[in-house]
């Protein structure tokens, strides 16, 4: 298992240029004429002064050897990719005073002995401030070192700049790793509606043993509906109750249609008798058992049962007005039909998503030149009950009206929400992926990052 990885070779160039800006500041020689440690190549600094000037310059990138085949990730055969590339990075460390050649070794002798003190580099180890300058390699850690060349060597290395040779070391940091992207797939579009018949032969023969009722209902997937429980073994579809033949079968999770509306279609039997004249539903925890023969639309047909939802969502303080006045905050919820005030079937567990608006084609959301999006919609909870992920990583919940990096704010009328990416994201496109107790939206937007 690699410990950690970085997708930026600079963030490494920084961490040691904020250690050698320490070191200068904190050293109890003179160096009121050193300037401050540049990482450009030796030969942009020049000097007609008495100012010292000290650099510290990527000039060569190599393969670490001992890394180069191990360890194995994954189960063999692996693209080329599937490894992380290891590498040995060597820096230039020079000094220069074009009239004060003390100041220059003073300058060199600082660099080293920084070097020299903290062979072992990350986050818990750096001395404070120093590990303020961590935040793009949280986990990172590597080894820095002071390289034994010949003179012949440094001479045909610096035969490669175009100013005389200076005083000047190698300093070798290993090993930094460096993953593959994640490559980010477009989601293909959630199926609409999600259908269960029963068989004929059920009316007269038992159904198979069913799997053991699991405590808690499963997890819904966006998309799909689940009978929970399911009819214990010998009860035919015609006697689920004492009192009507009525079964209602798998439904699919509330997906907005053109007008924002939700539509959401349920397969069964004997759907259009009086004994199912009337629809329920209530949270799968238990409490209020409201009556929602309002959704109902449509004629009444036996093998279905057509609702339609309000457009507006409950309010997330207070969860009012109830149903069938509003639809109820996202969440799982159970489903039945009946007559008059009771419930007469079985009864279905059902998601009922937040609902994601103005989509486009193809949905791609750009972020303002403060690198926020904003994303429109219903049913969001401003609190950790919301989830938000972006591609692969998931954001944090925040109070800020404009969140910080990697974070996401809900506006309190639960009708939309603003985040921005994660620092250091690479350039693509990730999908953004809503859920709110655990029920995700249908996916909508895809985030760009340029």
């Amino acid at each position: 298992m690699i410990p950690w990885s970085t997708p930026d070779l600079s963030n490494v160039t920084l961490v040691l240029k904020s250690l050698l800006d320490q070191a200068v500041q904190d050293s109890g020689l003179s160096v009121g004429n050193i300037a401050a440690v540049s990482c450009n190549s030796p030969e942009t600094v020049r000097n007609s002064g008495s100012q010292c000037f000290l650099t510290l310059y990527l000039v060569h990138i190599g393969r670490d050897p001992f890394w180069r085949n191990t360890p194995r990730v994954g189960s063999r055969p692996q693209l080329n990719n599937a490894q992380p590339l290891s590498l040995n990075l060597s820096y230039l460390l020079t000094a220069y005073c074009e009239k004060d050649f003390q100041l220059e070794q003073r300058a060199m002798s600082i660099a080293l002995q920084a070097i020299q003190s903290n062979p072992i580099m990350n986050q818990n180890t750096t001395p404070p401030p120093l590990d303020l300058v961590w935040p793009d390699l949280p986990d990172g850690e590597f080894v820095v070192s002071i390289e034994a060349d010949t003179i012949d060597e440094m001479s045909r290395l610096w035969q490669a700049f175009t100013v005389p040779m200076r005083l000047s070391a190698l300093i070798k940091v290993s090993v930094v790793f460096i993953t593959s992207p994640v490559a980010v797939v477009r989601p293909a579009i959630p199926p609409q509606t999600v259908n269960l018949d029963v068989s004929p032969e059920l009316v007269t023969t038992p159904p198979p043993v069913p799997a053991p009722v699991p405590a808690t209902p499963p997890t819904l997937i966006p998309g799909s509906g689940l009978q929970f429980p399911p009819l214990v073994q010998g009860t035919a579809p015609n006697a689920v109750t004492d009192t009507t033949n009525v079964l209602i079968g798998v439904g699919n999770v509330a997906t907005p249609n053109t007008a924002n509306n939700v539509s959401l279609a349920i397969a069964g039997s004997g759907l259009d008798q009086a004994t199912a004249a009337d629809v329920f539903l209530s949270a799968v925890a238990g409490g209020t058992v409201w009556k929602v023969t309002a959704w109902r639309v449509g004629t009444a047909q036996a093998s279905e049962l057509d609702l339609m939802l309000p457009v507006e969502y409950a309010d997330p303080a207070t969860g009012l007005p109830a149903p069938p006045a509003a639809t109820p905050l996202p969440g799982l919820y159970n489903l039945s039909v009946g007559k008059g005030t009771t419930p007469l079937s079985n009864s279905i567990t059902i998601a009922i998503a937040p609902r994601v608006d103005g989509v486009t084609n193809p949905p791609l959301l750009s972020a303002n030149s403060a690198g926020v999006y904003t994303v429109s919609g219903a049913g969001f909870l401003a609190s950790d009950a919301t989830t938000v992920v972006m591609g692969t990583a998931a954001l944090a919940n925040s109070t800020a009206t404009t969140p910080g990096m990697g974070k996401f704010h809900v506006d309190p009328t639960g009708t939309s929400l603003v985040f921005k990416a994660p620092s250091g994201t690479a350039k693509g496109e990730y999908p953004v992926v809503i859920a709110v107790n655990g029920v995700a939206a249908s996916v909508g937007w895809v985030a760009v990052v340029s």
